[in-house]
């Protein structure tokens, strides 16, 4: 798992709660690193786990919504390193459309060598959206905060829904309709 992750989390536990938390849970971090990332290395899947887990416990809230927060955080995030490849998208189905290009053409431009999973989308039509793809049980719930991030930034709101197609192969697929435009 990349460092942007890592990083990132730890910004987004200064940013939200402060300083001592973040250093309390580098402390509790089972690691030789010392809280210490790179965005450009490779971790431990287990150790993002593991963080999401030291801050659920401490902020009393579940490891689910955690991701979920921390996936709405990380959208606002890369709508800041990677602003060109947001511009000229005018609703969160044309950015949805282009997802996988820009994952794979911007995101492993500058983090490479990273693996990467490929996004399948499918616009079912102007007002539904299919996405799946393969991962662990966690980044379901990251990705969903993604998407509140996206909605946010889109100022569109959707129904989301998340459906296992395979637990073995840890495939999923996401449903996004959209609503009204909020106002």
């Amino acid at each position: 798992m990349k460092g942007i992750f890592f990083t990132e989390f730890l910004e987004m536990i200064e940013k939200e709660y402060d300083l001592i938390l973040t250093e309390k849970i580098i402390s509790d971090l089972g690691t030789g690193n010392n809280g210490v990332y790179e965005a450009t290395a490779d971790y431990p899947y287990s150790q993002f786990v593991e963080l999401c887990n030291l801050l659920s416990s401490e902020v009393k809230s579940s490891v689910p919504d955690v991701a979920k927060n921390f996936g709405e955080y990380l959208f606002s995030r890369l709508v800041i390193l990677f602003r060109p490849s947001f511009a000229g998208n005018s609703s969160i189905f044309d950015f949805l459309d282009q997802i996988d290009e820009f994952i794979h053409n911007k995101i492993q431009e500058r983090f490479t060598p990273v693996e990467i999973p490929r996004f399948r989308v499918v616009k079912i039509n102007d007002s539904t959206f299919q996405m799946s793809y393969q991962t662990e049980k966690l980044l379901i719930d990251l990705a969903i905060g993604l998407f509140m991030g996206c909605q946010r930034f889109f100022n569109e709101e959707l129904t989301l829904n998340t459906e296992f197609i395979s637990e073995k192969n840890k495939l999923v697929c996401f449903t996004l309709s959209k609503n009204e435009v909020l106002v």
